[in-house]
């Protein structure tokens, strides 16, 4: 279906001399936009940056007290710029990719952002990738950093984490308006909270250290609810820590952004995103009769560019692993490792972080083992 709720447009960056593309999309009910270093605003549809109603939200990885990628600090486009990108089972998707090339310090990464959208539905989701640009990277703890303005006005919202819904809530007494941010694809390592005046020194500028950005980022407790001041909040929603060793070395996190006029109607919002996550990224068993034997299904579409589909089967239960592998045998990503039923299952696969080339995928199940190959064209 055509999609009439996205166009394409430039705008100024806080950061850039120079006009960068960026992408204005929506779902008819929220409406969004992506930059070119990666900063996803977000508010009713259809989206103005007057009328913005989350400022802010972009991918945080801290590597030590002096060493973090922040969206304000350090983001620098590159040539992958805000564009349309097509993703299975999404209306309409944009993505661009940003790296650290703008302060030039460590740690030395890319990070594509994606916002993926469905019409007419009060969600988005957001999906930060992080690669590693440098061998021996170590570990890196990340997440999403939030920046609040509800009702188009810094200042004087709340801002609190319901551990029931796992989602951190966005409001400003007296206006109908609830903002709803959720971690999907792990459990929330922590959530951060600051009065902005407590986490910057300069309040009309974004001048906190990285030791501040730091501690917010490995944080893995939940602050306790906060009122913001005149000069507004900031949070920072984490997702823990990997190790990154080789470069191309990846991590895929997904967050839910939801909206309401009232709390519980941006509650149903998100747990109508929860689902269309689990329906995108999960694997899926197709209900057909058992099979006889284990089997590794071509990929499909072969090539392919970005998305494909690998199907496999079981004829008992198994503990079953699904992995892609590059030209030189080392592990991209893994699609999945856990039990599962005797079925014939389904598993997406995007591509979209990958260079063009030849990839392996091996399916592992009880004393099974399979190997075919797949062919990535850009």
């Amino acid at each position: 279906m055509k999609n009439i709720f996205a166009t394409v447009v430039c705008l100024f960056s806080a950061i850039p001399l120079l006009a960068q593309p960026s992408y204005t999309g929506g779902t008819g009910q929220i409406g969004y936009n992506l930059s070119s270093y990666g900063r996803v605003r977000v508010g009713t549809f259809p989206f103005t940056s007057s009328g913005r109603e989350i400022d802010r939200i972009s991918f945080i990885a801290a590597q030590s007290s002096d060493m973090v990628f922040d969206y304000n600090n350090d983001a620098d486009s590159t040539s992958y710029m805000a564009q349309v990108i097509s993703i299975a089972g999404v209306d309409t998707a944009s993505e661009s990719m940003a790296d650290n090339e703008y302060s030039g310090t460590p740690p030395k990464i890319l990070v594509k952002t994606a916002v993926l959208a469905w019409n007419d539905q009060k969600y988005i989701i957001v999906r930060f990738r992080v690669i590693a640009d440098t061998a021996n990277l170590g570990s890196l703890y990340y997440g999403a950093v939030v920046v609040p303005r509800i009702d188009g006005i810094y200042g004087g919202e709340s801002v609190k984490y319901n551990s029931d819904k796992k989602t951190t809530v966005l409001s400003r007494d007296g206006t109908a308006s609830f903002w709803g941010i959720k971690l999907l694809s792990t459990a929330t390592f922590g959530v951060s909270i600051k009065d902005w005046d407590e986490y910057s020194p300069d309040p009309d500028n974004d001048e906190a250290t990285d030791s501040t950005r730091e501690l917010m980022t490995k944080f893995s407790g939940f602050d306790k609810d906060l009122v913001a001041g005149s000069d507004g909040s900031i949070i920072s929603i984490n997702a823990g820590k990997s190790g990154f060793s080789q470069v191309g070395d990846s991590v895929t996190i997904y967050y839910a952004v939801a909206y309401g006029k009232t709390e519980n109607e941006m509650f149903s919002a998100m747990d109508a995103a929860s689902a269309k996550y689990s329906a995108i990224t999960s694997v899926r068993q197709n209900f057909t009769s058992l099979p006889e034997n284990y089997s590794l299904k071509q990929n499909y579409p072969n090539p392919f560019n970005p998305e494909t589909q690998i199907a496999f089967s079981i004829p008992v239960a198994s503990n079953v692993s699904l992995k892609i592998f590059d030209a030189l045998g080392r592990e991209v990503e893994t699609l999945v490792n856990k039990t599962l039923e005797a079925g014939n299952y389904s598993a997406p696969f995007s591509a979209s972080h990958l260079s063009s080339g030849m990839y392996f995928y091996t399916l592992q199940a009880g004393s099974f083992r399979e190997t075919k190959k797949m062919i990535l064209t850009k």
